[in-house]
């Protein structure tokens, strides 16, 4: 099945509410896994495993963010060039 039916079967299943509040709750568990990246000196194999792991988790749930609010794929990339162009402006400006 198409990455895209499964997650609107996911939608239709629970319903839109849980599923962004699912993406919350993933989140969370990305910036656990991203702090627990600083708990030592050493980033062990499985603490990048982790990330990766809620990277991919995440990744899902925004996709299915954009599904349930149905986000015009312009307007979303409007955004992402304008905060791509904030950062390189802070980035030149050394800020």
């Amino acid at each position: 099945m198409p990455d895209r039916d499964i997650m609107a079967a996911a939608v239709d299943k629970y319903g839109g509410a849980r599923q962004l509040v699912k993406c919350c709750e993933e989140l969370g568990e990305l910036t656990q896994a991203i702090c627990k990246l600083f708990d030592g000196a050493q980033w062990s194999e499985d603490d990048i495993e982790a990330v990766v792991e809620e990277v991919a988790d995440v990744e899902i749930m925004i996709a299915q963010v954009r599904m349930i609010l149905a986000i015009d794929p312009d307007m979303e990339q409007r955004w992402h060039d304008r905060k791509l162009r904030r950062l390189w402006r802070q980035l030149d400006d050394g800020t």
